[in-house]
């Protein structure tokens, strides 16, 4: 679609929306935006590869709780 079209058309429906339903939208347009910069912010692969020896080298170690034991301490909150 032409850019000049569909800003018209955006604008059009836009206009016809409620004060809530433009905070809505654009709360909406936020988190696409947000989750574009997440994507930027990648790590690169060694630093993966050392996040996950390390969580190994956490788990061998005992540095871990079990889900069964997880469910319980929930049913304590």
């Amino acid at each position: 679609m032409e850019q000049q079209t569909l800003n018209h058309e955006f604008n059009f429906y836009y206009n016809l929306l409620s004060e809530g339903q433009k905070e809505s939208l654009l709360s909406v347009m936020k988190s696409f935006l947000e989750k574009k910069s997440e994507k930027s912010e990648r790590i690169s692969l060694s630093q993966y590869n050392k996040e996950l020896d390390d969580a190994e080298k956490r788990i061998a170690a005992g540095q871990f709780i079990s889900h069964e034991s997880l469910k319980e301490d929930i049913k304590k909150w």
